[in-house]
């Protein structure tokens, strides 16, 4: 059992001076995972239970907030991915695993409406609520090789496959004024949207430097390309959005990093390791949705094993990239965007 806390916040600098901040920084992922041999030795079965993507933002959305009418106030993005999986001894030093992906996810979005602005209105209409919420559920796999190129080094390469998943729910506004109902607007509609999820490559060499510490480096691909723009159907009430299709043309990206741990004492361990993320979000389509920056992350964890119990304790510092947006689509987004994360980690292990 690995529960984790991810503290994110955001604060927002507009290019007249205006600013704007998130709240609510601190969440939980749970993560469970279980195996069992089948053949001691040659074959074993596992599951794991997993949060592999996810984002929740909550933006301070006051009357002067440049967001309060331009962004959603309110984004969670959940997913629970479930990954029961089979791995097999191949000869001496080959060992082969593959697994199913069977995701689900819920999106939720919340966005202050100005019915003020809307044609015909007197000039006095309070602001309305926008909400649109589905789920979805979608199917992948993986695969992974490790080949243990003598007693102390080995080399492991693993693929996930994509995942796309449509989302349908409900959307929902309050304080439709007249006007906007004579044109079709209803308190609620049907909701759909589709998020493609990417393609993953990565590959790891590691080495048994002593019979103390060990060292390994590892890089990773992943196909963010899929995700090239983000289309809110709403039915009937497609009207009252600006656009029904959010541009994102999000790069492909890797991430490159080194870890290695040191067994200092009898049943402990350090941990540490450095981690670059580029990210595939581009300027012209950041958005406070999604702020997102290149990443450097420093981590230590600490690891405690007697008997059959092991409990683990690890912190991550990310150093975001100060991201300036200067030529975004949507210029209401243009701005300095200062990101700060920390990552809190803690595990349980029992040792049937």
């Amino acid at each position: 059992m690995t529960p984790s806390i991810v503290y994110f916040s955001v604060d927002y600098l507009s290019p007249i001076g205006a600013t704007a901040h998130t709240k609510e920084p601190a969440h939980l992922l749970p993560n469970v995972f279980a195996v069992v041999p089948i053949q001691k030795g040659k074959l074993s079965a596992g599951i794991g239970i997993t949060v592999p993507y996810g984002i929740a933002n909550t933006w301070d959305a006051p009357p002067t907030s440049p967001f309060r009418y331009t962004a959603p106030n309110f984004t969670e993005l959940k997913t629970f991915n479930i990954n029961p999986s089979i791995a097999m001894k191949l000869g001496d030093r080959v060992s082969i695993g593959a697994g199913l992906d069977v995701m689900w996810s819920e999106l939720t979005l919340k966005q202050f409406y100005p019915w003020v602005v809307f044609p015909g209105s007197a000039g006095t209409e309070p602001d309305g609520t926008a909400k649109a919420k589905g789920d979805g559920v979608g199917v992948g796999g993986n695969v992974g090789l490790t080949w243990n190129i003598t007693d102390r080094q080995r080399l492991a390469v693993t693929y996930r496959s994509a995942i796309g998943i449509g989302y349908d729910g409900k959307f929902s506004i309050d304080g439709i004024t007249p006007t906007a109902a004579a044109l079709g607007a209803t308190p609620s509609s049907p909701f759909h949207t589709r998020v493609e999820f990417p393609n993953i490559v990565a590959a790891g060499y590691g080495i048994q430097l002593t019979d103390a510490i060990r060292v390994e480096v590892d890089v990773e691909w992943l196909e963010f390309s899929r995700f090239s723009a983000l289309t809110l159907g709403v039915a009937n009430n497609a009207f009252l959005l600006p656009s029904t299709t959010v541009v994102q043309d999000w790069k492909n990206t890797f991430t490159a990093g080194i870890g290695g741990d040191w067994k200092f004492a009898p049943d402990w361990t350090l941990r540490a390791g450095y981690q670059y993320y580029q990210s595939p979000v581009p300027d012209r389509t950041l958005s406070p949705t999604i702020p997102d920056a290149d990443q450097n992350v420093l981590t230590v964890g600490l690891s405690y094993r007697h008997g059959r119990h092991a409990v683990e304790a690890a912190y991550g510092l990310d150093f975001y990239d100060r991201r300036t947006i200067t030529a975004n689509q949507n210029p209401a987004f243009n701005g300095v965007y200062d990101l700060k994360v920390h990552l809190f980690s803690t595990a349980y292990r029992y040792s049937f």
